[in-house]
């Protein structure tokens, strides 16, 4: 059942051409960066960020601080003067690329109906762009700004970004759906559509030809008309699919990231209640369950021939914390994580649909195994935001 709907903005809510944008926006770059800090060259680096951005890798950083880091790489200037003139840089100049912007017909209208609906939705952009400058387009775009977004993608809230699929699964996690619980509405095949679909979100193309992937497509009101009818909820057969599986971990690494980003030194040993886990014991159960149960299962399905897995004990309320530290924690699963990963890098289409059975499940196979693994992520995920109280 779609429990969330995440809308790409530009070309889609709002009419924003590629060319004159990233021209407009560049030039401003250039020249604020001139006056303010007597360097040169700064929009070329603004274009090497964007590919860093988009390279398929698991950072312990989100994409504003990525942005500040190619810059200091490049100029030395100290991250502080480079954080507060960017955030001068949005408050001012800009604002001159507003004459690239105009509204589409019913895009309003849409954000409306569909929280009518009793559905989360999500502003999900490409994350190239602090939060307050994704909101200035909608502005501009007229678009509802006091709206009860479940999440706007901005630069500062995501390590992943398009056309990387695991862009699409840090969303859903942050948001606290599985994947196909999401239907992405967006107009590009290559950043929207079929990296979405490839981890098991639903899709709406925006265009008169779609992807052959998209599971709708149509006009803006196409889409308006179709989540109008009773039934458009349930319409959807979920499907897991092997190249899916990776991009769904790295989705949810980045999440992970997101949310212990500015957790307190005292705070990651605090229980929110009596018998509930604390932050560090949540990440401990994640990292010792990837060495013991997650990557010794698909081992053994590779190894032996129709194994019997049987499930794990359940973890009770007083898992040992496993270091001082949270984001020790967090970098030791990484690394299992990635160990895991290589593990699944390596296999043949047939390996993926080797079979076994499980003492819950019943039969079963290694992909279904790789995917309930993504799935005990999120529930952790989710455990975590709700002990953070920043839940989506």
């Amino acid at each position: 059942m779609i429990k969330a709907v995440l809308l790409d903005l530009d070309n889609t809510l709002i009419s924003n051409p590629d060319y004159p944008f990233a021209l407009a926006f560049l030039n401003q770059v250039e020249g604020f960066f001139h006056s303010k800090l007597g360097i040169e060259g700064t929009a070329q680096h603004f274009r090497n960020f964007i590919k860093r951005a988009q390279q398929q890798t698991i950072r312990s950083i989100n994409n504003h601080q990525l942005l500040i880091a190619v810059l200091h790489e490049a100029y030395g200037i100290d991250p502080v003067t480079l954080h507060s003139t960017l955030d001068e840089f949005y408050t001012s100049a800009y604002l001159e690329v507003k004459s690239c912007i105009s509204p589409i017909a019913g895009a309003a209208e849409l954000i409306h109906r569909l929280l009518e609906k009793d559905v989360a939705v999500a502003i999900a952009t490409n994350p190239l762009y602090p939060t307050r400058a994704i909101i200035e387009r909608m502005r501009w775009g007229g678009l509802p700004l006091d709206a009860s977004y479940a999440l706007i993608t901005g630069s500062e809230v995501m390590h992943t970004s398009k056309p990387d699929a695991a862009y699409f699964v840090e969303i859903v996690a942050r948001i606290g759906i599985e994947p196909d619980e999401a239907l992405y509405f967006g107009d590009s095949a290559r950043n929207d559509i079929k990296p979405a679909h490839m981890v098991g979100l639903q899709t709406f193309h925006v265009t008169p030809d779609p992807d052959p992937v998209a599971h709708h497509s149509g006009s803006l009101h196409d889409f308006m008309d179709w989540f109008s009818t009773p039934d458009w909820q349930t319409q959807f057969n979920p499907g897991v699919r092997p190249n899916g599986i990776i991009p769904g971990y790295c989705g949810n690494l980045a999440a992970l990231h997101g949310l212990l980003e500015e957790v307190q030194p005292h705070f990651w040993h605090q229980r929110p209640l009596e018998g509930e886990w604390s932050i560090m014991q949540i990440l401990c159960h994640l990292l010792e369950s990837e060495h013991t149960v997650q990557r010794p299962r698909l081992v053994r399905i590779l190894s032996e021939d129709n194994p019997f897995i049987a499930a794990p004990r359940p973890p009770g309320p007083n898992i040992p914390a496993c270091a001082d530290e949270g984001m020790e924690v967090m970098a030791r699963f990484v690394t299992e994580r990635m160990q895991t990963i290589e593990l699944l890098k390596s296999l043949s289409a047939e390996q993926w649909h080797r079979r076994a059975r499980h003492s819950i499940f019943g039969l079963t196979t290694l992909l279904e195994m790789a995917h309930f693994t993504a799935q005990h992520d999120r529930l952790h995920i989710n455990q975590l935001c709700q002990t953070l109280g920043r839940c989506s």
